[in-house]
């Protein structure tokens, strides 16, 4: 069976008409790399618990390979590799169905943290050879992204310990930043072509390892 890659983006959220982790999702649907492997792309809404629910439906039923998030930070310069997902809420504002739990948690019983498994270290190389700025990030936040990246990490360590999974943050698109002078942006080109990166890397790397 050729494997499959999902690829997961948010609607907008906050006021934006557009949200540039789902446009570098939706362009990648479809595609087949080496003629061997296909990205399937699912939209997740920004609600917290929906966004579960959507994206634990999404890898139950095409069982992927690898699964990468995608998500905005509104201001960033370069692609943030998300290396720690962290079991907690403060929702800053609220998400789309008017909820703001803060000080929270997204899984009661879950520990503090979990690692991104992907090959972030190689992933950075890769990416920087080609001259497209990223670094690696500590911190996801604590609002959707990070509660679906946890969510994500989650279902791997107890129901699907050969997928690889994690979480990139993006930056906006220049037509989101007309009105707001000093805000970087990325073009859609460039961000496509980082994931896709970012997908290639993941399918033929080992997770980085942690040293005890």
């Amino acid at each position: 069976m050729q494997p499959k890659v999902l690829i997961a983006g948010f609607e907008p959220f906050a006021g934006e008409t557009l949200n540039p982790s789902w446009q570098v999702a939706r362009a990648l649907h479809g595609t087949q790399l080496d003629d061997e492997v296909t990205i399937q792309a699912v939209k997740l809404p920004c609600i917290f618990k929906q966004s579960l629910l959507c994206l634990e439906q999404a890898v139950n039923q095409l069982q992927p390979a690898v699964v990468i998030l995608l998500g905005l930070a509104a201001g960033c310069s370069q692609l943030m590799l998300e290396k720690i997902a962290s079991n907690y809420i403060d929702a800053a504002i609220a998400d789309n169905a008017g909820q703001q739990p803060r000080n929270a948690l997204t899984a009661s019983h879950g520990p503090a943290a979990y690692f991104s498994n992907l090959p972030l270290n190689a992933i950075l190389q890769a990416l920087h050879l080609q001259h497209i700025p990223a670094q690696l990030s500590l911190s996801a936040g604590s609002y959707v992204c990070n509660h679906s990246f946890y969510g994500l990490m989650h279902l791997i360590k107890n129901q699907y310990a050969s997928i690889k999974g994690g979480f990139i943050h993006l930056p906006y698109l220049p037509g989101q930043v007309l009105n707001k002078p000093g805000i970087a942006s990325m073009a859609l080109e460039t961000q496509i072509e980082a994931v896709k990166i970012c997908i290639e890397v993941s399918l033929q790397q080992h997770a980085d390892q942690l040293i005890a």
